[in-house]
């Protein structure tokens, strides 16, 4: 459902970051905690040691990036708001918030995941029976510090700095909003994307802060339940020993009601948080039409056409072009005769038309639209028209004036 979401160009548009980096990454992880409830169902064995080492990291990214995502979105808002217009002011300026909001969710993620995690971590990694492999950081000050805070730190910063100013310039300036919103051309979007987008801010500081908070205080908890929670163990003994430990249910629950809590708490949330995102963005009509053009994809890799397709061919893009009956005396007029109507398709418009020029020297076409061709065509029959039917005319004319002239002279 997250990748249906991505594949709109709303959430892909390059102001809309945050969203982006919260859709992919969550994504990820439901993707893991998913594999491994596959693998580790009714086992905690250890294997699979590199998917091990690669998850690990993974899952403290995604860890990061969820309370980074809040704030880059309340951040955009606030910019929004504050400048007014959904684009930056100048080119120099977007580039820097580019910068900011990749720093903020990627960069720091992985310096997370990465170097830091590697300071406070306990055990290669950690096999859990029925949740697979997961991180394994000590039980110290160091670790909250270093990796846990990061939950409570940027959600803390949107509640505090950004949402109050977006809040209330949406409730008291909606009016306004809705203007400058809509007054950017392409990059314009609507009142209601807006308030998703408002939506699901407040929703992920209601998800990640009291998650954050609740991980702290559970792993203070469980640490304080055995004894042991010092501000950091030293270098040689968190890197001595350094092996992959398993744990059944029966040794997770050994461990307190709190250590149970913890694990069936950070193991859900995300699959809620992203159906609150699928509810949010995955019922548009942007997130619609890109789910047909999806199966119009499909289709056509296995030779199927869909309607609108199948309807479109160089024959019926522009339809038929019809004069009707000659107008009245005194108007304007093609001049086609008494005939009922002359009915043009498209497949021979342009050789006729490029045919009655070449015939009457009307120069060759260069380019023009259809419809200036064909008027042409049909002024030119007009014209034909009436060089062969004059002459007929003042014949005619000419019989019916002579014999009165021929009278007069006999008298």
């Amino acid at each position: 459902m997250l990748l249906f979401v991505l594949l709109t160009s709303f959430v892909r548009q390059s102001w809309n970051l945050g969203v982006a980096f919260l859709c992919f990454w969550l994504f990820i992880e439901n993707l893991i905690y998913a594999v491994n409830a596959i693998i580790w169902f009714d086992n905690a064995d250890v294997k699979l040691y590199a998917y091990c080492d690669l998850v690990t990291r993974v899952l403290i990214v995604t860890f990061v990036v969820k309370p980074m995502a809040t704030l880059i979105i309340t951040r955009r808002l606030y910019l929004i708001t504050s400048r007014q217009s959904v684009r930056p002011p100048s080119k120099a300026i977007g580039r820097r918030d580019c910068a900011i909001e990749w720093t903020l969710g990627l960069v720091i993620p992985i310096l997370v995941a990465g170097p830091l995690y590697y300071v406070v971590q306990w055990l290669r990694f950690e096999v859990d029976a029925g949740y697979g492999c997961r991180n394994a950081p000590e039980p110290s000050g160091l670790t909250i510090l270093l990796l846990l805070s990061w939950a409570v730190v940027p959600p803390l910063v949107s509640v505090l700095v950004y949402y109050p100013h977006v809040a209330r310039i949406f409730y008291h300036q909606h009016q306004d909003v809705n203007r400058f919103l809509r007054s950017d051309g392409p990059d314009s979007v609507s009142r209601a994307s807006f308030f998703r987008i408002l939506a699901l801010a407040s929703i992920d500081t209601l998800f990640t802060l009291p998650v954050g908070i609740a991980s702290i205080t559970l792993s203070v908890t469980a640490a304080i339940a055995q004894d042991s929670f010092p501000f950091y163990f030293g270098w040689a003994r968190s890197h001595t020993d350094w092996e992959p430990a398993s744990f059944t249910q029966a040794d997770i629950a050994s461990v307190g009601t709190s250590s149970v809590v913890e694990h069936y708490f950070t193991q859900w949330t995300s699959p809620v948080l992203a159906f609150v995102i699928f509810g949010l963005f995955g019922f548009t009509s942007e997130a619609r039409t890109s789910y047909w053009k999806i199966v119009c994809a499909i289709c056509g890799w296995f030779g199927w056409k869909s309607v609108s397709r199948a309807r479109s061919g160089p024959d019926s893009s522009l339809g038929s072009i019809e004069f009707g009956a000659r107008a009245p005396q005194g108007s304007v007029s093609f001049g086609l005769g008494s005939q009922p109507g002359i009915v043009i398709s498209n497949a021979h418009a342009r050789e006729i038309a490029i045919e009655g020029r070449g015939e009457n020297g009307m120069g060759e076409v260069k380019g023009g639209s259809l419809n200036e061709a064909v008027v042409e065509v049909a002024l030119q029959v007009q014209k034909d028209r009436s060089c062969v039917t004059r002459p007929e005319e003042d014949r005619e004319n000419a019989e019916a004036e002579a014999p009165a002239v021929d009278a007069t002279s006999a008298v």
